[in-house]
């Protein structure tokens, strides 16, 4: 009977390799065959049902939160904290934990803006100082600029497939200045520091990958 060490599961068909993770069998004598296939979609089953029980529990809290606020109403709609702070992590849950088809590229991107946008909203809630465009979503970009830096290194081989990321975020932090520029963001220091960075990122990455670059660029632009 063979034995696979990566899943830790005996095998009883006659292979080689193993079914799951497709790793070399290893030979087991003298051992009974009492192990079978494990079933894997029991962690997903799991997954799913404690997904299901935290949406239950966050529709229960935030209907609370609102019915509390509305019943004994204050200066401040407390409640939109609440359920934008429940909505988030129910995202975050169901698209970065329990999404395995969705790349780390876009669950780092949603995850950012994500915790970006409830910035937006407590700013909001409590009368729109403008704090969160002025130094939030900048920051925001300037952490997801710092991350594709750090992607790009780990993942040297690859490295010009974050070319089209790079240009999106020189797009996003170009609104935050036109933002600057109309007077919606007050304090553009952190804003025109993400730009500088965006774009300093993307002109190095064009100058010095060179061919690859302009390669990966003609190939998603579709130019000839």
């Amino acid at each position: 009977m063979n034995k696979c060490m990566h899943c830790g599961v005996r095998i009883l068909d006659d292979t080689d390799v193993c079914p799951l993770c497709h790793c070399v069998l290893q030979e087991e004598d003298g051992q009974p065959a009492i192990e079978s296939y494990p079933d894997i979609r029991l962690k997903a089953r799991k997954l799913e049902l404690a997904g299901r029980i935290a949406l239950f529990l966050a529709i229960v809290l935030g209907t609370l939160a609102i019915i509390i606020n509305y019943t004994h109403p204050t200066s401040v709609w407390w409640s939109a904290i609440v359920v934008g702070g429940l909505a988030d992590m129910m995202l975050i849950l169901f698209f970065i934990v329990e999404n395995k088809r969705a790349g780390y590229r876009s669950k780092a991107l949603l995850g950012v803006a994500c915790i970006a946008a409830y910035m937006v909203l407590i700013d909001y809630v409590f009368g729109f100082t403008h704090w969160s465009l002025d130094y939030a979503v900048p920051a925001a970009l300037l952490v997801i600029d710092i991350m594709i830096v750090i992607v790009m290194f780990v993942n040297m081989r690859n490295w010009q497939s974050y070319l089209l990321f790079q240009i999106f975020m020189i797009l996003c932090s170009g609104v935050c200045v036109i933002l600057s520029l109309t007077g919606v963001i007050r304090r553009p220091i952190m804003s025109y520091a993400a730009f500088g960075l965006s774009c300093a990122m993307f002109l190095a990455a064009f100058i010095i990958g060179g061919r690859r670059a302009r390669n990966e660029l003609k190939r998603r632009f579709h130019v000839m």
